[in-house]
Parts: structure tokens; sequence; C-alpha cells
């Protein structure tokens, strides 16, 4: 376990080879166990039981990149998660984020420890170097810079799970979503908890245990390049995350249950061997 602190704000991080997180969906680097900040938990332990192979056992800002050279793999061959390592394609069946893959190459990491900084570096041979440095940027304020250097082609693309806590484990008409657009896109159902507004996702009631709600096709109305800029608050406990980026985005999935909302912003990668793909994202509590 890895921790920095700065004044009233204090970030814990989980090395990837520690054992907390083993499963095969989200980048191990950084994997957050808590946030908190001015007493308050930002980001903590949403989910219900803990596994570590459980494929959603992270909080806070979490990672997951699409699988690389899956449809390509025959049953026993390998393809690529970045973040994790080369894993077995065990059978015929569809790619599936929510399975554990057996881990056949899990590369070499290693962390370095700063003041106010902790960066993880990722080797996979024949694929790439990857590096991911967690950095508190001031009081009320951290970023996460990533740099992913490929030696052979890739396309990918990578999204921020976002499991902000704000103190409580209610999602209900307190919790609000917010984007500098109007929001487009397609529940998935029909829901009478939850519609888009203006700006934003707000829900009508509290959910209910067992509850959830899904859109996968979230998108600014009439604007091709989605801005990076997005954020989340809570009326109750007056806490709220404002999460900025330096690259364009594709899409927005959303998704909620009774205990958490959280909005995943998408990015596309496409490298050629030798390219370096670097790309930074911002948090700023309140």
């Amino acid at each position: 376990m890895i921790q920095i602190r700065q004044g009233a704000f204090l970030s814990t991080l989980h090395h990837p080879e520690d054992g907390f997180y083993r499963g095969t969906r989200f980048d191990r680097s950084g994997i957050f166990d808590s946030i908190l900040f001015r007493g308050v938990e930002m980001a903590g332990r949403w989910f219900m039981r803990y596994d570590p192979f459980m494929h959603d056992a992270v909080c806070g800002p979490a990672e997951e990149f699409a699988p690389v050279g899956f449809e390509a793999a025959r049953p026993g061959e390998t393809f690529l998660k970045t973040g994790v390592g080369l894993l077995v394609r065990p059978d015929e069946a569809p790619y599936d984020r929510f399975r554990l893959y057996e881990v056949a190459d899990a590369g070499k990491w290693s962390v370095e420890r700063f003041r106010r900084a902790t960066v993880f570096r990722h080797h996979l041979d024949g694929q790439y170097d990857y590096t991911k440095e967690v950095a508190l940027t001031g009081t009320d304020s951290f970023c996460i810079r990533h740099r992913l250097q490929v030696l052979r082609p890739v396309k990918t693309e990578v999204y921020n799970h976002n499991f902000f806590t704000l103190g409580r484990f209610q999602v209900g008409p307190d919790r609000i979503w917010s984007f500098p657009y109007r929001p487009e896109g397609d529940w998935r159902d029909i829901y009478d908890s939850v519609v888009l507004s203006e700006d934003g996702v707000r829900f009508l009631r509290d959910l209910r245990e067992g509850e959830s709600v899904y859109m996968g096709n979230l998108h600014a109305a009439g604007v091709p390049d989605i801005p990076y800029r997005l954020s989340v608050s809570d009326r109750a406990t007056r806490r709220g995350v404002r999460i900025s980026g330096d690259v364009p985005l594709t899409h927005i999935v959303f998704w909620a249950d009774h205990r958490i909302a959280c909005a995943e912003p998408y990015n596309s990668v496409v490298l050629a061997p030798g390219d370096t793909f670097r790309w930074s994202l911002r948090y700023d509590l309140q």
C-alpha cells in the first residue's frame, strides 16, 4: 500500500503486485483504495463484497484499456491487455470484460515513490513500455499522467470509470453529473429514476438495491469532438470533483447502481511501432 499526503488530502494507492487487485479488467497501476479530502472519503470501497479477483474491486479513478488481438487469437493463444499483460483466450466465446482470464505474461513492474507522487512503470517484452504517474498538484487537486510507447501496432481505447462516492453510498437526486454541453444518448431501458438534463444527468429518486441504469453512447449534441470536462457533486455532503483531460473524447458511458454513479469518458488510441501516446487527467476536489 502506498500513501501520498498533502495537507488535508490523503490518497491511498496499491502496488500492482501487492495482491489487492488481481482481476484482469482494469489497469493494475495506481489502483486507488481511498481518497480522503478534508475529512470526507471522496472515493472508497463502494462494492458490497471484496474479492481481489473481482473484476471491479477498485475505487476512485480506475482505467481500462480495450483488448488488443483478442479476435485474432485462437483458444490457447494470447492477447494484450494494457496495464495487465498478455492474457490467454480460453475458448471461442467473445471477449467479456467481466471474466477473469489467465495471465500468461504479467511483464515487469517497478514503482518509484516521491513526496507528492508515485510513478508506476510496466514493461512487457515485445509489446510496450507504459508509465503512469499519480501526483498531488495542490491541496485540493491531483493529476494522472500517462505515457505509452508501443513496440507493435496497437488500436485500442481507454476510459476511466470514476468510482467517486463523495462521502456516502447513496445515489439519488443529490448525486449530480454535469457536462459543459447538452448531452444526448440512449438509455438501455425505460427508467423512471434518471433523465438527461440540459447539462448533465439527474436522478429523480433514490435507486434501490439491485437496481442499475446504463447509457452506452452519451455524447455532446452536435459536437464531433467531445471536450474532456465533466464534474460530479453531491448536495448532501457538499463535495464534488471536477475532471478534465488533454485529449478529446469519443463518447461517455454512464452507469449507476444504488451506491455509486459513474460517467466513463472514452478516448481512442491508434499507434504504430515506436509511437508514443501521452495524455493527462486532472481532478479538482471541492
